[in-house]
C-alpha cells in the first residue's frame, strides 16, 4: 500500500526546479524516504531535518527542493508521511549525494533525522510533469 501511495505521490508532484517550460520538462530524478515518527516527534521535528538539509545544500550551492507528504485518507497510521526530495537532473542529484553523504555535510542531518523519524523504505524515481493547470 505504501508503494502505492509514493508512487501516486510522485507522479502528482510538480518539480518545480526542473523547468519553466513544463511542456518540454524533462524527466528530473527524486527519492522518497516512506517514515514513521519516532516517539515523542512531530512533523515540525521533520521540517527542522529539512532546513538542515537545506543549509547542507546551500552551502554546497547545490539546489535541491523538498515536499512532506502527510495522509488524510488511505493509510491513517499515526506520525506516517512521506519526505521526498528532488533535483533537477541526475548530474546535480550526484554532486549533491557525493556532497552529502561521500563527504560528510550530511552527518550531522543524518543523526537527526534517525532521532526523528524510522524510514521502512527509500527509493529512487525520476518524475516528469505532464501538465500543470494550477496558477503559480
Amino acid at each position: 500500500m505504501i508503494k502505492q501511495i509514493s508512487l501516486a505521490l510522485l507522479l502528482s508532484a510538480s518539480i518545480a526546479v526542473s523547468a519553466d517550460d513544463h511542456s518540454n520538462a524533462t524527466p528530473g530524478p527524486v527519492e522518497t524516504w516512506n517514515c514513521v515518527l519516532n516517539e515523542g516527534k512531530t512533523i515540525d521535528d521533520v521540517r527542522k531535518v529539512g532546513a538542515m538539509v537545506a543549509d547542507v545544500a546551500k552551502a554546497a550551492n547545490d539546489p535541491v527542493a523538498q515536499w512532506i507528504f502527510t495522509p488524510f485518507t488511505g493509510d491513517m497510521e499515526a506520525g506516517r508521511f512521506v519526505l521526498m526530495t528532488g533535483w533537477a537532473n541526475f548530474p546535480s542529484m550526484g554532486s549533491s549525494f557525493g556532497n552529502f553523504f561521500t563527504d560528510g555535510a550530511g552527518d550531522k542531518v543524518m543523526v537527526e533525522w534517525a532521532a526523528t523519524a524510522t524510514c521502512d523504505t527509500r527509493n529512487l524515481y525520476t518524475v516528469e510533469e505532464l501538465h500543470n493547470s494550477i496558477p503559480e
